[in-house]
Order: C-alpha cells, then sequence, then structure tokens
C-alpha cells in the first residue's frame, strides 16, 4: 500500500529543492500573444519599463555578439505592493523569442523564496546570458504568490504572466 504521507513529503522536498531551477519547467515553443509584451532586441544600451497589471520591470540591457548583459528591478504594483508584506515565493523569468514570439529559451532572472518582506528586500537582477540562435527579442514570466498575515488570518495571492 503506497504511503500518502511519504508520497506528500517526497514532493514537498522536490518542489523546495527544484524551486528556483528554470530548466526543469521551459516555455520552449509556447508564443507570446501580447505584441506589447515583446521586447525587440537592439545594439547598443538600452533601458525601459515591462509591465502587466501586477508587476513592474525597470531592465537595461547591453546587446553584444553573443551575449546579453542585463539588469534592473522587479516592482509590485498599486495593491500588490501595498496590500501585502511578503513574498512566500516569486520567479521572474527572461524569455528569448524569435521574429514570431516563439520562445526559444528561458531563463531565471530574479527569485525569492520563504516569505521575504515586501518593502525591505530590494527585488534586484543583474545577469549576463547567452543569447540562443534567431533570437530577436526578450520578454518575460513570471509566477509568484503574495501574503499578508499570518497564522489562521493570514491572507493570499497568486501573480503570474505566462507565454501560451
Amino acid at each position: 500500500m503506497i504511503n500518502t504521507k511519504m508520497v506528500c513529503l517526497t514532493l514537498i522536498a522536490l518542489v523546495a529543492l527544484t524551486g528556483c531551477n528554470s530548466r526543469l519547467f521551459s516555455y520552449k515553443g509556447a508564443t507570446i500573444t501580447q505584441p506589447d509584451h515583446m521586447i525587440q532586441l537592439q545594439q547598443g544600451e538600452q533601458q525601459g519599463v515591462w509591465k502587466t497589471n501586477e508587476l513592474a520591470l525597470n531592465y537595461r540591457y547591453q546587446m553584444m555578439p553573443e551575449t546579453l548583459k542585463i539588469s534592473g528591478t522587479v516592482n509590485l504594483i498599486g495593491g500588490f505592493y501595498y496590500g501585502f508584506s511578503a513574498v512566500d515565493h516569486l520567479i521572474v523569468q527572461l524569455l528569448f523569442l524569435d521574429n514570431q514570439g516563439t520562445v526559444l529559451d528561458n531563463v531565471n532572472m530574479y527569485c525569492a523564496d520563504n516569505h521575504h518582506p515586501i518593502h525591505l528586500v530590494p527585488m534586484d537582477f543583474d545577469e549576463t546570458i547567452q543569447i540562443p540562435a534567431g533570437a530577436r527579442a526578450i520578454a518575460f514570466a513570471y509566477d509568484g504568490v503574495l501574503v499578508d498575515g499570518g497564522g489562521d488570518d493570514s491572507t493570499s495571492v497568486t501573480i503570474w504572466n505566462f507565454p501560451r
């Protein structure tokens, strides 16, 4: 007979160990359906803001022949910033896209877990990444849970944005 408790503990351990590993959860082959979420790659130093209703990423990048140096800050917007006290977990990924918006590769840019206080922890990223062949644009994807309070009175909300 299968021990249900042991199966649950094994699944929890697996998720905990792989929580920030972008290679386990790939968006390769998915498509960005919102053109305003695609950022065309350009030579030289570029900067901008990528935004949804929940989150804004202020980014700056420099494209070199085979690499992309990208840095920036992840910001929660409006009620998501003021209405919650901690990030239970949040993973923000950079997506490399071809001309049609198809995901060629995804890389973790920011990862937080274990109830990081929203107002105290800078959510910054700074990476140099190999550009995959055929990449013409970038976009971002994210998945997270925000919490407020603790114990029986805690409130949480899941935020996410994925390619389809």
